[in-house]
């Protein structure tokens, strides 16, 4: 498997996860609180390990932007209701 598909690969699983984190009610966020992958900065920083490799490709940078946004989005207060690849 090549780098780039690797990332493709985590960026499809960071995505699905953070539609995940959508879908849940704020209020059961708590639930989770001591469970990294329920909280977004856990996926904040898997996106920017992402960013900041030397080897990450144009596609993966820009997709991880998408994704950190999507992020800030929903943190927000701004859910994004559309499914996967939306972006």
């Amino acid at each position: 498997m090549s780098v780039e598909a690797f990332q493709q690969q985590e960026l499809a699983h960071i995505e699905r996860m953070i539609v995940e984190l959508e879908r849940v009610p704020a209020h059961w966020h708590g639930v989770g609180a001591h469970n990294p992958v329920m909280q977004r900065e856990y996926w904040r920083q898997r996106i920017h390990a992402l960013m900041n490799s030397p080897d990450a490709a144009d596609s993966v940078v820009r997709q991880a932007s998408a994704l950190l946004e999507r992020l800030a989005g929903s943190s927000n207060g701004r859910g994004h209701a559309a499914g996967p690849r939306d972006f």
